[in-house]
């Protein structure tokens, strides 16, 4: 009759890691591809102007609304008038429906923004933000930080592989 043999404790730990490195790789896919199914889209603030409320390097998720709707205090995302690659977060401090334009300020900015935002240029209600996520999720949006995940989730897969084998039974046997 053999006695139950103790894991091996760096075996244990291997495992372990294995383990955090797929759950923390779950938790940035889902977080990054969950709001794009529900019509979110995310974004990663790069400006202070919305500091201290929304500190650079946040995720925010904006989801899409009618301009009319939008009421002051609240924060949305825009394309700048000059640039519409550019976007901008910042709160609504007006809405003119009948111009078609929103007043906007950043909290940390002392004045309102120079120029109104057109209807037509907002993205959307910004409804959630994390701070500091979009410092990792920056990265995953480009094809080497989508093959470095994939490459990450291998890793931790391989080390849960490694940190669950069993000791083959010839080497039990001769014990």
């Amino acid at each position: 009759m053999s006695a139950k043999r103790r894991k091996n404790p760096l075996i244990s730990l291997i495992n372990l890691i294995g383990t955090l490195i797929l759950i923390a790789a779950i938790v940035v896919g889902l977080a990054l591809a969950v709001p794009k199914v529900a019509g979110i889209q995310s974004y990663v603030v790069v400006s202070g102007s919305m500091e201290p409320s929304i500190p650079v390097g946040s995720l925010v998720y904006v989801r899409g609304c009618d301009p009319q709707t939008i009421a002051p205090g609240e924060v949305i995302m825009f394309y700048k008038t000059r640039q519409a690659d550019v976007t901008v977060t910042h709160r609504v401090v007006e809405n003119h429906p009948e111009d078609g334009e929103l007043i906007t300020k950043g909290d940390a900015n002392a004045q309102n923004d120079l120029e109104p935002t057109l209807y037509q240029n907002v993205i959307g209600r910004v409804l959630l933000h994390i701070p500091k996520a979009g410092l990792i999720a920056a990265p995953l949006a480009t094809m080497k930080g989508k093959i470095g995940l994939l490459l990450v989730i291998l890793a931790g897969f391989l080390l849960t592989e490694v940190g669950s084998r069993r000791p083959n039974k010839k080497r039990e046997e001769k014990e």
